[in-house]
């Protein structure tokens, strides 16, 4: 009898454990770490978008910035333009110091955004040889602004050497604009047009060293005349940078729509986002 009911207890407690759903910790392990992933991944997903949005957010703004400093040095160089209608010697009695320092800092200006326009773009990458460009005109238009800050009457003939021959390289810089253009792009199609007004825009900067070193006579107005060819063809390097800067950021506007239209999985695709799982 007393073995009887021992039984029945111990049927009765088996029961009672049954109903518990006691885990092992293997499986415990396993359902907890399901979780966390579930939430890891609703969690993050508005942060990947976030970043994506983000990111092509601070490109249109950067790009806008420089978009503001070429044009400024745009009507710089109209304006220089313009004074330069005088005579050398009402130059040199008038405005003579601001009229080189705005030429030298509207050069040196105008190399570092057009760097950072292509370095942002991912036209020049640090580990292209395109870097070197970027570097040797960057570099020879500040040398070129420091020396003539230091004594305008006595470097200013080297410096503008050092300016004029970095502007070659400037202008060679426009072939990357029209090279990197998508065929898509409303510009591709006169792609051909471009290059011929960078080609003349480059023989004027040749035929510039030239007119400053006295080869080409001028009646003695040689850095007069040199100056005519250097606003002119720098008028020239600034509309191709300012075009090439609206055709990128109307390129990041689509972007942006995209990013609040497209799935999370061909966002990251299209923006090289790997999840590591």
């Amino acid at each position: 009898m007393v073995i009887h009911q021992l039984k029945i207890q111990e049927i009765e407690m088996n029961q009672k454990l049954d109903s518990l759903d006691i885990q092992t910790p293997t499986e415990r392990t396993s359902q907890i770490s399901s979780s966390k992933s579930h939430i890891f991944n609703d969690q993050n997903k508005n942060l990947i978008y976030t970043h994506i949005y983000n990111d092509h957010k601070f490109k249109q703004n950067i790009l806008i910035f420089f978009t503001l400093v070429i044009v400024i040095n745009f009507f710089c160089n109209l304006a220089l333009l313009v004074a330069n209608c005088h005579p050398q010697d009402v130059i040199e009695e008038n405005y003579y110091l601001p009229f080189h320092m705005l030429d030298f800092y509207g050069s040196f200006f105008f190399a570092l955004s057009e760097g950072c326009v292509l370095i942002l773009t991912g036209i020049v990458t640090m580990d292209s040889i395109k870097i070197y460009l970027i570097i040797v005109n960057i570099g020879g238009t500040l040398v070129a602004l420091i020396l003539f800050t230091f004594d305008p009457e006595f470097f200013e003939e080297t410096s503008h050497w050092i300016e004029y021959s970095v502007q070659l390289l400037l202008t060679l810089t426009d072939f990357l604009f029209i090279f990197q253009q998508d065929k898509e792009s409303l510009m591709y199609k006169y792609r051909f047009y471009e290059s011929c007004i960078i080609i003349l825009a480059f023989i004027m900067s040749f035929l510039k060293l030239f007119v400053y070193g006295g080869v080409i006579p001028t009646d003695g107005q040689n850095e007069r005349m040199a100056h005519f060819l250097e606003y002119s063809g720098e008028m020239i390097n600034d509309c191709f940078a300012i075009f090439f800067i609206v055709l990128q950021l109307n390129i990041e506007r689509v972007s942006v729509m995209e990013t609040m239209q497209s799935s999370l999985e061909r966002l990251l695709d299209k923006n090289g986002i790997e999840l590591v799982k």
